[in-house]
């Protein structure tokens, strides 16, 4: 890996970091907040790849072994053993399936860029939360999972909208 891969990848955790200072939104009706930490997961899928992109959501979660990085100043051990897990343990697989997708497409379109992120960033993310947060809370199965997919989609949508104009304007400029 080249030292400019590195810094990337270093440069992206610490904005995921820096994401996490920005108070959380709490729903009241679930036990997890809308955060502004999953932008910077699509971020890191949109602009580093899958590879670059995981790793910097690794680092993250590394780091967050030692000092807070997540949302509510709270440290990896503590998300991981709470209701949004399911959630963050997702980040980890977003750049990668982003990338896949992505890879996929023969021209940057994007309706297509927006829908793969949306698949990869929003559907993924809450279905596997969801799914957490059911064996977590020993809510139903399908209320769990619908209840924070529907709190979740307007925002996290807008989070793709921003994610997919950076994709664009990113692929844009490597390729002039």
């Amino acid at each position: 890996m080249k030292t400019k891969d590195l810094v990337s990848i270093a440069m992206m955790t610490a904005l995921l970091v820096v994401l996490s200072y920005i108070p959380g939104i709490p729903l009241g009706f679930i036990p997890v907040p809308i955060v502004l930490q999953n932008l910077g997961v699509m971020l890191a899928g949109s602009l580093l790849g899958g590879k670059k992109g995981s790793l910097s959501v690794l680092l993250l979660f590394l780091v967050g072994l030692v000092i807070p990085v997540f949302s509510g100043l709270t440290t990896t051990v503590k998300v991981m053993i709470g209701p949004t897990a399911g959630y963050v343990l997702a980040w980890l697989f977003v750049p990668l399936l982003m990338d896949w997708g992505l890879s996929r497409l023969k021209r940057r379109r994007a309706v297509l860029t927006f829908v793969v992120i949306w698949l990869a960033g929003v559907l993924f993310v809450d279905v596997l939360g969801g799914l957490y947060l059911a064996f977590f809370t020993g809510a139903p199965l399908f209320t769990a999972v619908v209840t924070s997919s529907l709190a979740f989609i307007p925002g996290d949508t807008v989070k793709v909208f921003v994610a997919t104009i950076a994709n664009l304007r990113f692929h844009k400029m490597s390729h002039n």
